[in-house]
């Protein structure tokens, strides 16, 4: 065994302070809002209200950064697009509170009470030239809105860059972050100048590239504005490159790169992630190109862990940015939903070149939100040749993919090129070919397309037994269906002739079959892999009690133990119950009350019946009447099926 992998000892975690890298000189703030309070070493660069009332295209501003440090323009240009009209939309809040992350970074430096309005459903830009590719940045950015009701998340997404770290500190329900390498940080900004919360999006480690220039992509679904940013230079980190991670059911093999092996001695640490429990370490020996590898062995299945690369300087310990695993068996080959904050981000518009494994043939492919499966985009493939490339050799694999296409009128003619599976969308019906194994084979109709939803075809091939299975909507309609060329012995992509008006969404490649439910909790095994994030082998994947299926139908997380549907009971100074509830959108709740426990039947409570959820916790106050109750909390039904 590798000497790397034998010294395991553990260390204290309140003796280990994690601190990414150390601040250089360059530092900036810009104020995308028209403060008060002005000083001469921030910057001010925004637009207004009335600047995009007054104009129904794109409104831009451009100029240089002040640099804070010398107060002197630099050479950092930064530029703002703000596209739309913005109407009715406030550009006055609150500051950035004090001890929050935003007022650790823009207090005494930016007035936040003003902002640059984002107009609803548009997409806008931060770009910023002038920066030395030989260079790391911190970028931070902060952006709340006062006042209103529903939400207000705004998506930041980090383009046009070498390499990056999202700093972002995720916290339920208010700040998430998603992406091709976690490039996109989405927060929920209404309340975001509140105490409790001065949320911000934070990237760490940029390289821009050698044309010295980054972008941020901006999405404002529901109107919104962008109030300050900071950057500023960094020193190099522990890592050279991003650490590359193996994972099986019960173990991690991590890869990474030292940037200066001559600096110190480097160790790998490790805990379960959210804990205070003592990391786990052991002391690597990087190779002359700064290569180093660790095995770790006996991890529990599908529990978060932690890890970071630490190198004892003598100027101290310095650490790399840490990382997230959950070791399982890897079942998901791919998945996508054509969402901005996926690991590749499709963008609303036309597919114009490759975009990952896809690209068009022939005709006309556009990402589009009007009509949709699940999420808020889908690909209109009307009238073209669109193309999935990808190699896998597992010898059983699932297809699955939502379309909406009521068929072309054209003869039916087997096409060229070799194929394992052939379906046509044809004169209102789904059609399979039937294949011989030498390019021929009988068509069969299997089912009938309806032009006005959805459907969804899940196909099952068996690459050693040179057949193929069919699903729609969930449900077998034809098996044991011969492969057109027998020659065929693994997937090499899929290529789909679309009819006008027709849709794609929510394609996937998997191991995970839609007819399996290994760990028996009422969910099949692709559906908890690529739509609820739980593990197909365990029916309580996160372990706090309720089972996957449960908490499915209770809208809470099934891959995290702090998501959990409860009901909490306090007492108020006059002796009285208050029942606080957690909502979701889309489901209505009752509350209700017993004597006995475990006895006599439930009651409803009088004035919260069917009450609609709408993401908050609802309260209701109980009068008092000298008897001792329980209390349950029921979901009731399901809005908007």
């Amino acid at each position: 065994m590798n000497r790397a992998w034998q010294q395991i000892f553990f260390l204290s975690g309140a003796c280990f302070v994690i601190s990414q890298t150390l601040c250089a000189d360059f530092i900036a703030y810009n104020d995308f809002g028209a403060p008060r309070d002005r000083n001469d070493f921030t910057s001010r660069i925004g637009i207004t209200s009335i600047e995009l009332k007054n104009d129904t295209g794109s409104v831009v501003k451009t100029d240089k950064l002040i640099d804070s440090d010398t107060k002197k323009t630099s050479d950092v240009h930064l530029k703002l697009t703000v596209n739309g009209t913005s109407i009715g939309q406030s550009q006055i809040g609150s500051d950035a509170p004090e001890n929050t992350d935003a007022g650790e970074v823009f207090g005494g430096s930016v007035n936040c009470q003003g902002g640059t309005p984002l107009p609803a459903g548009k997409v806008h830009f931060v770009d910023i030239s002038g920066l030395d590719s030989e260079k790391l940045y911190e970028l931070v950015l902060y952006s709340n809105t006062s006042g209103g009701s529903g939400a207000k998340p705004i998506l930041f997404t980090l383009w046009d860059v070498v390499g990056f770290e999202n700093r972002s500190a995720v916290v339920r329900e208010h700040i998430t972050i998603s992406g091709q390498n976690s490039r996109t940080t989405r927060i929920e900004t209404l309340g975001n100048d509140s105490s409790a919360r001065g949320d911000v999006c934070r990237y760490k480690s940029i390289v821009s590239g050698s044309d010295g220039d980054i972008r941020v992509i901006i999405q404002s679904p529901d109107g919104g504005e962008l109030n300050a940013l900071m950057l500023r230079e960094q020193q190099p980190p522990v890592l050279s490159s991003k650490p590359l991670v193996e994972l099986g059911e019960d173990y991690a093999v991590i890869r990474g790169t030292i940037a200066d092996p001559a600096k110190g001695l480097v160790e790998l640490r490790w805990r379960e992630s959210g804990s205070m429990a003592s990391w786990k370490s052991v002391e690597l020996s990087p190779e002359k190109s700064g290569s180093v590898v660790a095995r770790l062995d006996s991890l529990p299945v599908f529990v978060e862990q932690e890890f970071v690369f630490v190198q004892r300087t003598t100027d101290g310990e310095r650490a790399s940015v840490i990382k997230s695993i959950r070791p399982q068996k890897l079942g998901l080959i791919y998945s996508t939903g054509f969402e901005p904050a996926e690991s590749l981000a499709f963008l609303p518009g036309e597919i114009m070149s490759q975009m990952g494994p896809w690209r068009v043939a022939k005709g006309r492919a556009e990402v589009q939100g009007r009509v949709v499966a699940h999420g808020g985009q889908a690909v209109r493939t009307g009238d073209c040749i669109i193309e999935m490339t990808l190699e896998n050799t597992e010898p059983v694999l699932w297809a699955d993919a939502f379309i909406q296409d009521p068929g072309i009128n054209q003869k039916l003619q087997i096409p060229e090129g070799k194929a394992s599976s052939v379906l046509f969308f044809h004169d209102g019906k789904l059609i399979a070919l039937d294949g011989n194994g030498s390019g021929g084979g009988a068509f069969k109709t299997i089912a009938e397309l309806l032009s006005d939803r959805f459907m969804r075809l899940t196909i099952r091939t068996d690459y050693q037994s040179r057949r193929f299975d069919v699903w729609v909507d969930g449900k077998p309609v034809s098996a044991e269906l011969g492969f057109k060329d027998n020659s065929v012995t693994s997937f090499h992509g899929a290529k789909r002739l679309a009819g006008a008006n027709s849709y794609l969404d929510d394609f996937s490649l998997s191991t995970w079959g839609i007819d399996r439910d290994s760990d028996n909790d009422g969910l099949n095994d692709l559906d908890e892999a690529k739509f609820y994030g739980s593990y197909p082998l365990l029916a309580d994947s996160d372990r706090d009690g309720a089972s996957d299926a449960l908490e499915i139908s209770s809208g809470t997380l099934p891959d995290d133990a702090s998501s959990v549907f409860a009901l909490n009971i306090g007492v108020t100074a006059g002796g009285g119950a208050k029942l606080n509830i957690p909502t979701l959108t889309g489901l209505e709740y009752t509350l209700q009350r017993r004597a006995m426990f475990g006895q006599g039947r439930w009651k409803n409570i009088s004035g919260f019946e069917n009450v609609k959820g709408d993401g908050s916790v609802k309260s209701f106050l109980e009068t008092p009447d000298g008897r001792n109750y329980f209390y349950r909390g029921v979901i009731v039904n399901r809005l908007n099926p």
